[in-house]
Order: structure tokens, then C-alpha cells, then sequence
């Protein structure tokens, strides 16, 4: 018997697709990476002399989460290339839950600059 990703209806199941999880999993990471920087205390600001001005610049941690979320969004955008198409109702409802996983990953970033 070959196991499909279809479910009873006949459709394809965009939930048990790779494609589905990995904005899921960057998100996680973002927010893993954030817990983690803001867990090992105060850090001393990255000082850049630039034109002869002193200012603080981001860290690298700030770098990797922006690539991060960039990586997200594309990667829910192929999900919505491939899966809207098949099966719009589920693909939905998991770009709902791609959707909550940004946001989260967002607030924190939101809550320190405001």
C-alpha cells in the first residue's frame, strides 16, 4: 500500500507537506534565537566608526533574525505558489497558522522598540 498525502476527500493535504512546516520551524528558530540573546543578559552595543562618527550598530543576532523572518516569508510564499492552487481551504487554514507564527516571532522585536 503507498501512503499519499491525500486525505479522505481525495485532495492533496497541504499539513503533511514539508512546505507547510518549515515557516513553522524558521519561526520557532527566530524565536529561539531571541529567547536565547535576551537570556544571556545585557550585551554591550556593537560601536562602528563610520565618516568619523561613533554610533551603535546592530548585532549579529539582530542580522541572523532578520534573515531569518526574510527566509519565512519567501518560504510561505512558495507554500501559497504551490499549495492554493490544489487545495485552498486547507492551504488557508495552515497560511492562518504560518501567519500566528510570524506575528509571534515579530512581537517580541515590537515590545522592545515600543
Amino acid at each position: 500500500m503507498v501512503q499519499t498525502s491525500s486525505g479522505l476527500s481525495g485532495q492533496p493535504n497541504p499539513f503533511r507537506a514539508v512546505s507547510g512546516w518549515i515557516p513553522l520551524a524558521l519561526a520557532a528558530t527566530a524565536l529561539a534565537l531571541l529567547g536565547g540573546y535576551l537570556l544571556t543578559g545585557p550585551h554591550t552595543p556593537n560601536l562602528v566608526i563610520e565618516h568619523g562618527v561613533t554610533r551603535e550598530d546592530e548585532s549579529a543576532v539582530a542580522r541572523l533574525w532578520q534573515l531569518l523572518m526574510l527566509a519565512q516569508m519567501l518560504a510561505i510564499a512558495i507554500f501559497a505558489a504551490i499549495w492554493l492552487p490544489k487545495n485552498p481551504r486547507a492551504a488557508g487554514l495552515m497560511m492562518g497558522l504560518q501567519a500566528i507564527a510570524f506575528a509571534l516571532a515579530a512581537l517580541p522585536v515590537y515590545l522592545l522598540e515600543h
